[in-house]
Order: structure tokens, then sequence, then C-alpha cells
């Protein structure tokens, strides 16, 4: 009967992979983005929601005849449909200047991560609504 003979220069064959604690530490890791990531891309598809609502109502051609509350009013409309639950378009501040109206976009939207760990996006912008 014929061994198998160590590899020529005397070593023997090393495995190659991944340990089981390394196959653990690596899910956990893996969850852990996993459930930041559940958290904060909801709050943040909101934020680009409501900037588009804003948008589309910029490219509206009697925005520059509209008064404020119809102002309001067409951005409410948009947030039902759009599902936007964190900002309500009476909290929107519409302010005249020199180059034309202005809207005041602030908001604060806060969610838990964890046993006390929040995620805040904080967002304080001015929108011009002249294109």
């Amino acid at each position: 009967m014929r061994t198998r003979p160590l590899i020529e220069d005397g070593s023997f064959e090393r495995q190659r992979g991944m340990t089981v604690i390394g196959m653990l530490l690596l899910i956990i890791v893996i969850a852990f983005v996993a459930l930041i990531a559940m958290k904060v891309v909801p709050m943040y598809v909101q934020y680009f929601s409501i900037k588009s609502t804003i948008e589309s109502i910029r490219k509206e051609p009697q925005v520059a005849q509209m008064s404020p509350i119809d102002i309001q009013n067409a951005i409410q409309k948009r947030f039902d449909i759009g599902y936007v639950d964190n900002v309500q378009a009476r909290d929107l501040k519409i302010r005249n200047e020199r180059s034309g109206r202005v809207i005041d976009l602030m908001y604060e939207d806060e969610r838990e991560l964890f046993y006390g760990l929040h995620v805040v996006l904080k967002v304080n912008e001015s929108i011009p609504l002249n294109p």
C-alpha cells in the first residue's frame, strides 16, 4: 500500500476557509449593517420625496400667481399621495425675497435603532420657488 508523501518542500497542505467563529462574526456585522439600513434608508426616501414634491411645484407655470396658502394646499395634496408623514405643508414657511418666493424646509426625523440609540435626520433648507 502506498502512502501519500508530503509536499515536496516538506510541509503539510494547509486547509483554507472560514472558521465557524469567523462566519458568526461576519453574520453579526452584516445583521448590524442591515438593521441600520432598514432604519436610515426610509428617512432618506421620505426626504427625497419631499424634495421631489417641492421640485414639482417649482416647475408649475402658475406658481408665481399662487398665494402661499394655495401653494401649501398643492404641496399637501402631493404629500398625501406620496405618503409623507413627518412634514405637513402648513409647517413649510413661504416667504418673499427680492429674487422671488422661497420655501423654508425645516424638520427633524428621529428613529430608534435599539435600546435608546436613535438616528436623527435634521433638515434646514431654503428652496427658491422660481425655477
